[in-house]
């Protein structure tokens, strides 16, 4: 929330964190007990000196045991707050490779036996001038053994950053919510229905960033999965500064504009606490692999649309022999007709129903005069989406747009490697699982005019309909209808483009269907 209002104070504030934690995992318990309460109190505010440790060659400030201390030489490139801290813990690097830590006075000293702190002049940085970050310099430093607050071994500082990957992603989401601020209050001056659209677009982003990086820290996910996290957090924050600038117009170019203020801050983000790991997990997601086919044109009606996304991901379940089945439906099969021993290659054979796995069904598979999936235009198949508790999306981001495709999440997914539960069959045979009502269909069909309907259930009718009359009454305009859907909970709200793959079936009554949603 700090973030949110100001970086450069809620920057200070992790400054003062940081050194709260290294005391506190520190060994030297009488500088806890006296420095501690009044940190908490604010009676000693403390500074951090020691992301040089990250830094790999020859090192810039190193430190030797002499009788009773450490002697320090060397420059701290970066220490933030001076003039705001009284004092700050600075890390010198040891001849084993370990570091030492201690505190140091936060102004220029010079020692009686000769040793010097010099400090230079505040940076001029892009952002957060007021946190008055510097540089300083230790000649003969002398620093008692009072005043270690530990020694740590080689690596530490790598191995806190794995730790803490995602402890840091706070900051980005702040500047980011700043960013949405300014977009939200733009859109309300000005009326635009694609700021709007932007501004919905971002903040479901933000929303999915958030909670995927939540469960991540509960869960412990690999290290490479945290990576990526952190790297969106950043490509967003810096996504919706940009966002920020471009709908303030020209006025962005003051130097005194929040806009300007939120871009630069997002840029500070960029590297807090910076790895070369995070650095390339970071150029990774803002370079994307590029290549031309990443661009995807087609044409609806008389205009022609270009396509970009940050992530492709897949909502169709993999197929095998044991994927839920409707009863009645042809059993899945393999048949293996060349391998790798004999004929030097691998090919089978399948067979599978049209409505099994994840699927789209097509109008004839309910009325006797309608297309089947062979006719289905290719533009039919691209279209955007959103995914949606109904009530709940248009409380929240008003009426969903025209020849628009509703994905509808239910967590009915889970249940997919347990065929007994996805059907979900009481004592007389009948299934209970979650669908679309007659409503809520008819009010997104005529005066929502949306495209389509999907969901992660075997049936847009829900399991006690029998009828299909979900199915007949959607078929019947016709739209397009997609059931068996997974992933949907990896999906933002809004800004989605949904691509359907099908099997051209002539007079298919529908098909299993690749799909794909691009983010």
């Amino acid at each position: 929330m700090v973030a949110r209002y100001s970086g450069a104070l809620a920057f200070l504030q992790t400054q003062h964190q940081s050194a709260a934690g290294i005391l506190v995992a520190g060994d030297n318990s009488t500088l806890q007990h006296e420095y501690l309460p009044l940190m908490g109190s604010g009676e000693i505010l403390l500074g951090v000196g020691f992301s040089h440790l990250r830094r790999g060659g020859k090192p810039i400030i190193t430190a030797k045991s002499v009788q009773s201390g450490y002697l320090f030489d060397g420059a701290v490139p970066w220490i933030t707050g001076f003039g705001c801290f009284q004092e700050f813990v600075v890390a010198a690097t040891l001849p084993s490779g370990g570091a030492v830590f201690g505190i140091v006075p936060f102004q220029d000293v010079q020692q009686l036996g000769g040793g010097e702190i010099t400090f230079y002049p505040p940076a001029q940085l892009a952002a957060m001038n007021s946190t008055s970050t510097v540089s300083a310099t230790l000649k003969h430093w002398f620093l008692p053994n009072e005043l270690v607050v530990s020694v740590k071994p080689p690596g530490w500082i790598h191995a806190q950053d794995k730790k803490n990957l995602l402890r840091a992603t706070f900051l980005a989401f702040g500047c980011a919510e700043a960013g949405l601020d300014i977009i939200k209050s733009a859109f309300e001056k000005k009326s635009l229905s694609f700021i709007e659209d932007a501004f919905n677009s971002l903040q479901a982003e933000l929303n999915s960033c958030r909670s995927a990086i939540s469960k991540a820290r509960e869960q412990e996910v690999e290290f490479t999965q945290k990576l990526q996290l952190r790297a969106w957090s950043v490509d967003l924050a810096t996504r919706i500064a940009h966002a920020a600038v471009t709908v303030s117009s020209g006025a962005a170019n003051y130097s005194y504009h929040a806009a300007q203020r939120v871009y630069r801050e997002a840029l500070v983000f960029t590297v807090t606490g910076q790895s070369s790991a995070i650095m390339e997990a970071t150029l990774a997601r803002l370079t994307r692999n590029f290549t031309p086919k990443q661009e995807i044109f087609f044409s609806q009606a008389k205009n022609q649309r270009q396509i970009s996304y940050s992530r492709a991901i897949h909502l169709s379940h993999v197929i095998d022999e044991n994927i839920p089945l409707w009863e009645g439906d042809p059993s899945v099969e393999f048949k293996t007709v060349a391998d790798w021993k004999k004929d030097d290659y691998y090919l089978r054979q399948f067979s599978i129903g049209e409505h099994s796995a994840t699927h789209i069904n097509a109008p004839i598979s309910f009325h006797s005069n309608g297309v089947g999936i062979d006719e289905y235009s290719a533009d039919s198949l691209v279209l955007p989406a959103v995914v949606t508790d109904i009530q709940d999306r248009e409380n929240q981001y008003g009426e969903i747009g025209n020849v628009c495709l509703i994905l509808l999440r239910t967590g009915w997914q889970e249940k997919w490697n347990d065929e007994k539960a996805f059907f979900n069959k009481d004592v007389r045979g009948t299934m209970h699982f979650p669908g679309f009502g007659v409503d809520a269909t008819e009010l997104l069909i005529e005066k929502r005019n949306i495209a389509g309907f999907g969901i992660d259930t075997h049936g847009v009718d829900g399991g006690q309909d029998t009828s299909f009359g979900i199915n007949r009454l959607i078929l019947d305009k016709p739209r397009i209808i997609l059931e068996n859907l997974t992933n949907l909970e990896q999906l933002p709200s809004a800004g989605i483009t949904v691509v359907i793959g099908i099997l051209r079936l002539r007079g298919g009554s529908g098909s299993p269907g690749g799909v794909i949603a691009l983010v």
